[in-house]
């Protein structure tokens, strides 16, 4: 009976903690091939059913920045999930990507556009959750390759119109018959939903800022989004065509565009996913490898040392903000602080295998 009483235990205690979950995924040498990367998570690997959705990120942690201008899309090699590149460029190193995992699969639909559904550049979804909900469920999309094997260029949004909720190619090019989506709906257990819209007073260059209790000063916070044009009326009817991205500007997240030539335009509004950031997921970057820095604190100079070569360390403020970077080819780094002002630091250090982030003080 005791044994009985504590498998019901442990089984309540499992579907207690199930919910949805944001992966953070780093592209780096060993997991990126050409315009592919490898995604590497227990909830994913040889699950070709697995429902999920993605967006890039600047900078998880608020740290580690880097630019990503490319449309990417889901594409699961018969092993592994992958993110790849639409137009075969090749994946940028170093990107970051929010990779939301649904604990039901099915919060997560396929949809394919077909000619019964396209209309020019735009493709209806027929969903029970969707049709006749404005503003409704909350969405966000990914392009999704398997299908019908449909490579798609364009930066889509989503809109409500006669009942039904469809998606659109933002500059207008027509909708590739076969082209397939992943869409969430909602978001499951454990998971958050917001909007935000861009206003004067929340844009800055080419982002605009989130003011959210669920997302403030917490620079380990995870999300997807999506544009939805039109959800606030004639006011909100203002197309996008640009890769968007989250990032973390040290107090607040924002939603901002991969081209920095770019504006970001008033009165954009997006649906918001929240789900808490899976620590326990399987690690791109683990291995075998240790790193160690010392001394720590330390006043002029720290040395890093490592089981196998160092490529790149890369000093962050506290905020986020990249002071030092060097390249090194060696299993052991002296490096020059002596310049840097005194307080607390990040410092990563990447080597072929591994990347490991170390909290540094500076006397």
């Amino acid at each position: 009976m005791k044994t009985i009483l504590s498998f019901m235990l442990f089984l309540a205690c499992m579907v207690g903690l199930a919910q949805d979950k944001v992966y953070v995924h780093t592209t780096t040498a060993s997991n990126t091939s050409g315009h592919i990367t490898n995604l590497n998570h227990p909830d994913l690997n040889g699950n070709p059913n697995a429902g999920l959705v993605f967006v890039n990120n600047y900078n998880p942690g608020g740290i580690d920045a880097k630019y990503n201008n490319n449309v990417a899309g889901l594409w699961y090699d018969g092993v592994k999930w992958t993110i790849y590149n639409e137009d075969l460029s090749p994946m940028e190193i170093g990107a970051h990507f929010n990779v939301y995992i649904a604990d039901d699969p099915s919060d997560v639909i396929t949809h394919i556009a077909t000619p019964a559904n396209i209309i020019g550049h735009v493709t209806i979804m027929d969903h029970p959750l969707l049709n006749g909900n404005n503003p409704g469920p909350y969405l966000a999309m990914s392009h999704y390759y398997n299908p019908n094997a449909v490579y798609n260029t364009g930066n889509f949004g989503q809109y409500y119109l006669n009942g039904t909720r469809r998606l659109y190619d933002e500059n207008f090019t027509a909708m590739p018959e076969g082209a397939a989506f992943k869409v969430l709906i909602t978001g499951g257990a454990g998971s958050s939903r917001i909007s935000h819209t861009s206003t004067a007073a929340s844009i800055s260059s080419n982002y605009t800022i989130i003011d959210s209790p669920l997302l403030n000063d917490n620079p380990n916070a995870t999300f997807v989004m999506s544009h939805y044009w039109g959800i606030g009326g004639p006011p909100t009817e203002v197309y996008l065509n640009s890769v968007l991205g989250v990032w973390y500007t040290g107090t607040r997240w924002a939603i901002y565009l991969e081209d920095t030539a770019e504006a970001f335009p008033e009165n954009v509004a997006f649906d918001i996913i929240i789900a808490p950031q899976d620590v326990l997921a399987v690690d791109d970057f683990q291995t075998n490898v240790n790193i160690s820095m010392y001394p720590n604190p330390a006043k002029n100079s720290v040395t890093f040392n490592s089981t196998e070569n160092i490529e790149k360390i890369s000093i962050y403020s506290i905020l986020g903000n990249e002071v030092l970077s060097v390249n090194v080819e060696n299993q052991t780094k002296d490096l020059d602080i002596s310049h840097l002002s005194s307080g607390t630091y990040l410092a990563k250090v990447k080597t072929a295998n591994n990347a490991q982030t170390l909290k540094l003080i500076k006397q």
